[in-house]
C-alpha cells in the first residue's frame, strides 16, 4: 500500500504541474484568455474518468498491474503534447475566415491536451475505488502531491523550459508506473524507461527549450526568427522574454506577442539627449523623438517637472524608458519596480552598454517587485514622490488571472490610487498611459473621494494625439493640486499645439475649460448615477480590489460606435470590436466564458443522465443517490471558488501572480493533504466527529471573511518572502479543514452502492468546472467577498446533505455488523 500511496502522490504531482505549464505555454501560443481552457480541460477530464469508471467498474483484482499500465500511457501522452500542438496548423486570427477548418483544428488541440489528464483521472478513480477503505491516506497523498506540483514549476521553468518539463513529467510517471507494478520484467523496463527520460531534460536547453510554435500574431517574432534576429530567449516565472533585433532598437517581446517593450540605442550622455529633446519638442521633430522613445508622451510628466530635483517611481518599469526619462529632465532619485525580473538583468547586463547604463546609473534604483507593495514599504520608510508613472502595464499570463482572463488589473483600482495619492508630495503628478482612460477617471474619482478631497476635475488633464493610431495611448495627469493656467501652458508648448503647427496632440479633458471636455462633469464626482450607467454602451464602473475587473468592458455582444455624446472614446471601441472581427462575431475577450458555460451544460447533461441511463450504479434504487452527488458536487464547486478567491485576496497582497497561484495552491493542497490523514487520526467518520470539517471551514472561512483586509494591509509594505509566509500561515488553517470533507463523503457512499466512488470523483471533477466560471460571474457583478460567502454556503448545503448520508451509510453497514457477530459467535 505504501508504493501506492507514493505512486499516486508521483502522478498528482505531475498532473499539476503539467496543468500550470500548460497554462503558460497556451499564454504564450495562443492568448491568455484561451490559457483558462487548459484549467476547464484537466477538472472535466479528470471528471470524465470518473464516468468512464461508472460505466465500467474496474474488476477487484490486478489493481497494481492496471495502475501501472495506466501510468505508462500517461507518461507517453504528455510527451505527444509538444509535437502535436505544433503540427496542428491552428491559427487564432483566422478564425473570423475559416471558421469550420479553425475550430477543427481547434478541437485537435483540445483532444491532445485532455488525454493525459483522463489517464490521470482514471489512475486516481481505479485506486480510490479499490482502496475505498484506506481513502483518507490515499487523498492526503493525492493532495500533497499536487501541492508540490505547484511549487516545482517556478524555479524549473527558466532553466528547462517547458519542453524540457515535459520530459521531467514523463519521467516521473514512469516512476510511478514502476511503483504501481508489483513486480516481474515489466518493472525493470519501467526502470530503464525512467533512467532514459531523466537524461534528456537537461539536453531540453541546446535546441531553444524545444519551443512550442505560436498559433497567433507574434509581433514580428516569426520573421525574426527566419531571418536571424532573434537574440535571446528566456521563460521567465512571470512571462516568457524574446529579444529580436529591430535595426534601430531593441523589442523585447513578451509571451509570444502578447506586450513589447523596446530599448534604444543611448551613449548614456543624458545632456546631449536633453538637447536633442528639446530642439525636438520646439520644432514639433516627432521623427527625432521617435529614435529615442516610443512616444512622446512617455516623458511629458517628468517635462512638466524638469529640473526640480524630482522623486519619481516608475511603476512597470521594464526596459527602462520611463526611467531614462526622468534622468534625462534632472530627477534626483529614481525608483523603477519591474515584475518581469529577467527583464531587468538584460537592462543591467547583457544590453547595458546598448542602453547607456541607464538601470545601472546611481540615481536610479531598478528592483523586481511589485508596484504597490513597493510604494507602501516606501511610504512606510518616509519617501514620497513629485512623480509617480504608470506605463500601460500589467501581467498578460492567465495565471495572474486565476479565475481566467479577466485579467484583474490591481493597479488600476479606486484602492490602488488612493496608494497613489497618499504617496505623491503636495504637488506631485500621476501620470497613467491607457486606452480606457474613461474608467481611469472614474476610478481615480472614487479614490479622491474616499480621501474626502474635492473639485477632482481641476486636478486632471488628459492629453491624446491627434490623428488615428493603433498605438493611441491617452495620458492622464492627476496633480495634486489644481492645475495652473501657465502649467497647462507649458503642456501645450511640449505637445507642439502652438499656432503654425501642424498639431499631433489634442487636450482632451482641459480642466480650466470644463466645456471642451470630453467627458461630462459625473465622471469626476465619484459617483455615477444609473442613468449614466445605463446610458454607456460599455463598463464604466469604478473598479476595487474587491471587483479589479478593469479591462472587462463589454456589456453586450453587439459592436460600440465611437460616440462622444456617449461617451465611447474611439480606441475602446475599436478594441471592442476587433475581438468581434476576431471572432467572426463572437467576442473573443470573453470566449473562454461562453465555452465553459457551453461545455458545463453539455458535460452536465453527460455526467448526470449517462450514468443515470447505462450504468448500473445509476440504474439502481439507492437510498441518498441525490442527495450523495450534491454533496459531492458542492465541495467541488466550493473548493474552486475558495481556491480562486483566496488567489485574487492575495494576489494584490504577494504581488507576483504564478507565486501567488502556487504558494496559495501549495498551502490549500498541503494542508488539505495534512487534514485528510488527520481526519483519520482524529476518528472523523460518518458515524462520528462528522460535522467537525464543516464547523472548521465555516468557522474560519468567516473569521477570514472579517478580517483579512486588516490583516493584509497591515504587513504590505514587508519584503516578499515574510509576505508570502504571512499568506501561507494565514490560509493554512482553511485548508486543513478543506481536506476533510471528501473522504468523509468516500467514506458515506463506499459500501452503499458499487460504482458509486467513482460517480462522486466524477460529479467532483464537473462542479470544479461549475464553480471556477460561477467564481469569474460572481467576482465581476457581486465581488469576491460575495463568492467567498457563496462557497461557504455550499460547504452548509453540503454538511446537510451528510446528515441524510451518514444515516444511509449506517444502514450500509448494518450487514457488515451482523455478520461479523454471527462469525465471531
Amino acid at each position: 500500500m505504501r508504493r501506492t500511496s507514493l505512486g499516486i502522490c508521483l502522478i498528482a504531482l505531475c498532473t499539476l504541474m503539467v496543468e500550470l505549464l500548460l497554462t503558460r505555454v497556451f499564454d504564450v501560443v495562443l492568448y491568455p484568455n484561451l490559457g483558462y481552457m487548459i484549467i476547464t480541460a484537466a477538472m472535466f477530464s479528470l471528471g470524465l474518468a470518473g464516468i468512464y469508471t461508472t460505466l465500467k467498474p474496474p474488476p477487484a483484482d490486478g489493481v497494481g498491474q492496471r495502475l501501472s499500465r495506466l501510468a505508462f500511457w500517461f507518461g507517453l501522452s504528455l510527451l505527444v503534447i509538444r509535437p502535436a500542438l505544433n503540427a496542428i496548423p491552428f491559427e487564432y486570427t483566422a478564425i473570423a475566415s475559416n471558421p469550420v477548418r479553425q475550430l477543427l483544428y481547434f478541437a485537435a488541440i483540445y483532444l491532445v491536451i485532455t488525454v493525459p489528464f483522463f489517464l490521470a483521472g482514471l489512475i486516481f478513480c481505479h485506486a480510490f475505488t479499490s482502496y475505498a477503505t484506506s481513502i483518507q491516506s490515499l487523498y492526503a497523498w493525492d493532495l500533497t502531491g499536487a501541492a508540490v506540483g505547484c511549487v516545482v514549476l517556478v524555479p524549473a521553468l527558466p532553466y528547462l523550459g517547458p519542453g524540457g518539463l515535459l520530459f521531467v513529467a514523463t519521467a516521473i510517471a514512469m516512476a510511478a508506473a514502476w511503483l504501481f507494478h508489483p513486480g516481474g520484467r515489466w518493472r525493470t523496463v519501467l526502470l530503464a524507461t525512467v533512467a532514459a527520460v531523466s537524461f534528456l531534460p537537461p539536453l531540453a536547453v541546446m535546441p531553444g527549450y524545444l519551443e512550442f510554435v505560436e498559433h497567433k500574431s507574434d509581433r514580428g517574432l516569426r520573421d525574426a526568427r527566419r531571418d536571424g534576429r532573434s537574440e535571446l530567449t528566456h521563460w521567465d516565472p512571470i512571462s516568457k522574454v524574446e529579444v529580436i533585433d529591430l535595426g534601430v532598437s531593441k523589442n523585447i517581446v513578451y509571451d509570444g506577442g502578447s506586450q513589447s517593450s523596446f530599448i534604444y540605442p543611448f551613449s548614456g550622455d543624458f545632456g546631449r539627449l536633453r538637447t536633442v529633446l528639446d530642439r525636438a519638442i520646439r520644432a514639433n521633430a516627432e521623427a527625432i523623438v521617435l529614435r529615442h522613445f516610443w512616444q512622446r508622451s512617455v516623458f511629458l510628466s517628468h517635462y512638466l517637472k524638469r529640473d526640480s530635483d524630482q522623486r519619481v517611481l516608475v511603476i512597470g518599469s521594464a526596459a527602462g524608458q520611463e526611467v531614462k526619462a526622468a534622468l534625462t529632465y534632472g530627477a534626483g532619485h529614481v525608483d523603477g519596480v519591474e515584475m518581469v525580473g529577467v527583464v531587468v538583468d538584460l537592462g543591467k547586463t547583457t544590453y547595458a552598454r546598448y542602453n547607456g547604463n541607464v538601470l545601472n546609473e546611481p540615481r536610479a534604483n531598478v528592483v523586481r517587485g511589485e508596484g504597490r507593495s513597493f510604494l507602501r514599504a516606501s511610504a512606510a520608510a518616509g519617501a514620497r514622490y513629485d512623480i509617480i508613472q504608470i506605463w500601460s502595464n500589467h501581467a498578460s499570463s492567465s495565471v495572474a488571472a486565476g479565475v481566467g482572463a479577466l485579467d484583474p488589473a490591481y493597479l488600476l483600482t479606486a484602492d490602488s490610487f488612493v496608494e497613489y495619492f497618499n504617496g505623491l508630495s503636495d504637488d506631485g503628478i500621476l501620470q497613467v498611459n491607457h486606452h480606457t482612460y474613461p474608467r481611469i477617471i472614474a476610478t481615480a474619482a472614487l479614490a479622491w473621494k474616499w480621501l474626502e478631497r474635492e473639485d477632482f476635475q481641476r486636478h486632471v488633464v488628459v492629453t491624446s494625439r491627434a490623428v488615428d493610431r493603433d498605438d493611441s495611448l491617452p495620458t492622464v495627469l492627476i496633480k495634486m493640486t489644481p492645475w495652473t493656467a501657465r502649467e497647462l501652458q507649458d503642456v501645450r508648448y511640449f505637445l507642439s499645439m502652438r499656432p503654425g503647427y501642424d498639431p499631433k496632440f489634442k487636450i482632451d479633458e482641459n480642466p480650466r475649460r470644463n466645456e471642451e471636455s470630453f467627458l461630462s462633469a459625473e465622471f469626476y464626482s465619484g459617483e455615477l448615477s444609473d442613468e449614466l450607467l445605463e446610458q454607456v454602451p460599455y463598463r464604466i464602473t469604478p473598479t476595487t480590489d474587491d471587483r479589479p475587473y478593469f479591462k472587462f468592458l463589454r456589456r453586450d455582444m453587439s459592436r460600440v460606435r465611437a460616440n462622444a455624446s456617449l461617451f465611447v472614446w474611439p480606441e475602446t471601441s475599436r478594441r471592442l470590436n476587433m475581438q468581434l472581427a476576431q471572432g467572426g462575431g463572437v467576442p473573443m475577450d470573453v470566449i473562454h466564458l461562453l465555452v465553459s458555460a457551453f461545455v458545463s451544460v453539455l458535460f452536465g447533461i453527460v455526467f448526470v443522465l449517462v450514468p443515470l441511463l447505462f450504468s448500473s450504479v445509476g440504474r439502481g434504487r439507492w437510498r441518498g443517490k441525490y442527495t450523495s452527488l450534491t454533496y459531492f458536487s458542492c465541495l467541488g464547486a466550493g473548493f474552486i471558488i475558495i481556491e480562486l478567491v483566496l488567489i485574487q485576496k492575495l494576489l494584490r497582497f504577494v504581488g507576483y501572480p504564478l507565486y501567488t497561484y502556487s504558494l496559495v495552491l501549495f498551502t490549500l493542497l498541503l494542508a488539505a493533504g495534512i487534514g485528510s490523514m488527520a481526519s483519520a487520526k482524529l476518528r472523523v467518520s460518518p458515524g462520528s466527529r462528522w460535522w467537525w470539517p464543516f464547523a472548521g471551514v465555516l468557522g474560519y472561512g468567516v473569521f477570514l471573511l472579517a478580517t483579512h483586509m486588516t490583516i493584509l494591509d497591515r504587513f504590505l509594505g514587508l519584503p516578499t518572502v515574510p509576505r508570502m509566509a504571512i499568506a501561507a500561515a494565514y490560509i493554512f488553517p482553511l485548508g486543513f479543514f478543506l481536506g476533510m470533507p471528501f473522504p468523509l463523503g468516500i467514506l458515506a457512499v463506499e459500501r452503499v452502492a458499487r460504482g458509486a466512488v467513482a460517480w462522486a470523483w466524477g460529479m467532483n471533477g464537473l462542479f470544479t468546472v461549475v464553480g471556477g466560471l460561477a467564481s469569474v460571474l460572481l467576482s465581476v457583478y457581486l465581488g469576491f467577498n460575495a463568492a467567498l460567502v457563496v462557497a461557504l454556503a455550499m460547504y452548509a448545503v453540503a454538511m446537510g446533505c451528510m446528515v441524510r448520508m451518514r444515516a444511509v451509510a449506517g444502514r450500509a453497514a448494518l450487514p457488515r455488523l451482523q455478520d461479523k457477530a454471527s462469525a465471531n459467535s
